[in-house]
């Protein structure tokens, strides 16, 4: 069984709703958006790999204080997982010293209470037995999709991205897939804004989706909690085979 829970599936944070985190394993992250508002110490102190997508704030915020919070219980360590530009990016704009002190330096030489490991887009890896394939996707800075791999099943995640072929061609070949995780951070009244910042509307997934052909479930995550009445009632109207599902915090998406 391969399950993806969201932990934060919300494209910003408003009141209860979260940014993106996605646990696939007690020890595997997707992305540092609602680690610590959303998981006990024991949970956390479980965490040995987050992998990065992209270093948008919403996707790193909770990095530099889980960094923290391993330091101060007990030198417990993590590694990032991510792409060697966006580990550089994070390196250079957060763990500086200056935003937040270098905790690749930290508690002292040689014992980093995190490291960076770099994958490469088309390359699949294995982390806690579930094999990543990392795709680069369609986003205004580097951004990574996967498809997650487990026991003969497939799930599909898309990461922050627009139109992607490279994200369609690799579902279409994946013979094993049972769910997608997919954006939908804008209502259709901002396909401008949805364009320039490389989202997608509710339209936008119905085009996406035609060219999709595994009829498997869509969930759809990264709606902004501002605007999620609106998103939800337009995305129960688009013209799809694929049962539409909205993702929510805590409850699982499971392949198996």
């Amino acid at each position: 069984m391969l399950t993806v829970l969201p932990l934060g599936c919300y494209g910003s944070d408003l009141e209860e709703k979260k940014c993106i985190s996605m646990r696939i394993s007690p020890s595997t992250i997707i992305d540092a958006g609602a680690i610590l508002s959303n998981m006990s110490k024991s949970e956390l102190l479980k965490i040995k790999h987050v992998l990065i997508t992209h270093s948008h704030f919403d996707h790193i915020k909770d990095l530099p204080t889980l960094a923290d919070f391993m330091l101060s219980y007990g030198f417990n360590t993590f590694t990032i997982h991510t792409t060697r530009t966006i580990a550089e990016q994070i390196q250079k704009h957060i763990f500086n010293d200056l935003i937040w002190p270098d905790f690749t330096k930290l508690p002292g030489k040689g014992t980093p209470t995190i490291t960076f490991e770099y994958f490469e887009f088309d390359k699949p890896f294995t982390i806690d037995g579930i094999e990543l394939l990392p795709i680069e996707v369609n986003h205004v800075v580097e951004s990574v999709g996967f498809i997650l791999r487990k026991n003969g099943v497939s799930i599909g995640y898309s990461g922050d991205t627009h139109h992607c072929e490279n994200f369609i061609n690799a579902l279409n070949a994946e013979e094993n897939l049972r769910a997608l995780c997919w954006e939908t951070s804008f209502p259709n009244r901002l396909a401008g804004i949805a364009k320039n910042s490389k989202h997608l509307t509710p339209k936008d997934l119905e085009s996406e989706l035609a060219l999709v052909n595994r009829n498997v479930p869509v969930w759809v995550f990264h709606m902004k909690p501002s605007m999620l009445d609106e998103i939800e009632k337009e995305l129960g109207e688009i013209k799809t085979d694929k049962p539409i599902r909205f993702m929510r915090q805590k409850s699982p998406v499971v392949a198996g």
